[in-house]
C-alpha cells in the first residue's frame, strides 16, 4: 500500500524512472496490460471509460496524467470522433506513439502530447480542464503534490475519473510472481550470469579448431554443466509458476544469444546480453513500482480526499471475468 502524499518510488529519481519507462514505451506497447488486451483496453475497463467519455460536453478540455503511449486519448477519440474536444496528455517518459501519426489530421490536431512532464509539475494554467483522467498512472506520483496540481488545473465544475492499481488485483499478484522469477534469473550465480559465461565458448564452437579446444577446456565444461543444471531448475519453476512468461522469454532469448555468438562472435553477443540484462532490470523496477503503488480501500479513500477534499468519490473494484483488475474512481464537483 502507498502512503498518500509520500513518494511512491523510494530512492528512484525521476530521471531514472523516466528512462526506464521511456524504454518500455519505445517498444510500442499501447498500454501496460499488453498481455491482457489485444489492441486498446477492452471489457470492463473500456466500459468504464466509455461511460466517462459519453458524459463530456462536445468542446471539453481533457487532461490525461501518466498517459504512456496514449491508450486513453485513443479510446476517447474513438468514442467521440467528431467532437471539438481538446486532449492534453502528459507523461514522465519520452513518448511518441506511432498510432497518433496514422490519425487523420483533424483528429491528430485535437491531441497534444507533453513528454517529460511529471504529475507534480503540470504546465497548464489554473482552471483549464473539464475532466482529468488517469489509468494506472496517478498513483505512481508523489500523490500529495500531484493532487494539488490536479486541483489547480481542474475547473470548479470539472470531474475526475481514474483507474488505479488494487493491492489484491490480478496485476499485483502476477507482479509478485514475476519479480521472484527475475530475482532468480538475475542472481549472481543465476541463469543470466551462467549464460554470459557461455557466450565465449559458443563463439569458439563455431569452428572445428574451437570445438577441439573446448573439449579440453575444463572451465568451459563446468560452465556448461552449471548452465544445464539451472535449465533443469527453470523447468521446475515453469511447472510451479503462476506467471511464467519471463522464464520462457529469458530461456528463448539466451538460446538466440548462443546462436548469435556462433555467427557474430563473443563481443557482439555480449552487447546483446547486456541489453537483455537491462530489459530484465527495467521490468523488475516497473513491477516493484506497481506493487508499491497498489492501493487498498483505506488508501484509496485517502487519495480521493486528497485529490478533492469534501467531494463525493464513487469507487468500486473493476473485474474482468474472474480477475480483479483494479479500482475505478469518479469524483464529481463539490
Amino acid at each position: 500500500m502507498t502512503e498518500v502524499g509520500a513518494p511512491a518510488t523510494g530512492a528512484q529519481t525521476a530521471i531514472e524512472r523516466g528512462a526506464v519507462w521511456s524504454r518500455y514505451w519505445a517498444q510500442g506497447a499501447l498500454h501496460s496490460c499488453a498481455t491482457s488486451y489485444a489492441g486498446n483496453y477492452g471489457g470492463a475497463l473500456a466500459t468504464f471509460w466509455r461511460g466517462v467519455f459519453d458524459a463530456l460536453p462536445s468542446s471539453a478540455r481533457v487532461l490525461d496524467i501518466a498517459t504512456g503511449n496514449g491508450a486513453l486519448p485513443q479510446l476517447l477519440l474513438q468514442c467521440r470522433p467528431h467532437d471539438a474536444l481538446r486532449i492534453d496528455a502528459v507523461d514522465l517518459a519520452a513518448i511518441d506513439p506511432p498510432w497518433l501519426r496514422a490519425l487523420p489530421a483533424a483528429q491528430r490536431a485535437r491531441l497534444h502530447l507533453h513528454p517529460g512532464v511529471a504529475a507534480e509539475h503540470l504546465p497548464f494554467d489554473d482552471a483549464t480542464f473539464d475532466l482529468v483522467v488517469s489509468q494506472y498512472g496517478f498513483e505512481y506520483a508523489d500523490t500529495g503534490r500531484a493532487a494539488a496540481e490536479l486541483r489547480r488545473v481542474l475547473r470548479p465544475d470539472g470531474r475526475v475519473a481514474m483507474v488505479l492499481h488494487h493491492a489484491a488485483s490480478r496485476p499485483a499478484t502476477l507482479a509478485a510472481d514475476e519479480i521472484a522469477h527475475i530475482d532468480w534469473l538475475c542472481r549472481p550465480d543465476g541463469l543470466l550470469a551462467a549464460g554470459a559465461r557461455l557466450l565465449g565458448p559458443m563463439a569458439r564452437a563455431a569452428t572445428e579448431a574451437g570445438r577441439r579446444a573446448l573439449a579440453a577446456d575444463h572451465g568451459a565444461l563446468a560452465d556448461r554443466e552449471r548452465f544445464n543444471a539451472l535449465q533443469r531448475e527453470l523447468s521446475q519453476r515453469l511447472q510451479e509458476a503462476t506467471c511464467p512468461d519471463v522464464l520462457h522469454e529469458t530461456r528463448e532469448a539466451l538460446a538466440r544469444l548462443f546462436e548469435f555468438a556462433a555467427r557474430r562472435g563473443e563481443a557482439a553477443a555480449t552487447a546483446q546480453w547486456h541489453a537483455l540484462a537491462t530489459h530484465l532490470a527495467d521490468s523488475r523496477l516497473r513491477l516493484a513500482e506497481l506493487r508499491a503503488c497498489a492501493l487498498d480501500e483505506a488508501a484509496l479513500r485517502s487519495l480521493a480526499a486528497c485529490i478533492r477534499p469534501g467531494a463525493k468519490a464513487v469507487f468500486e473494484p473493476l473485474r474482468e471475468a474472474d480477475w480483479l483488475m483494479g479500482w475505478s474512481m469518479r469524483i464529481d464537483p463539490v
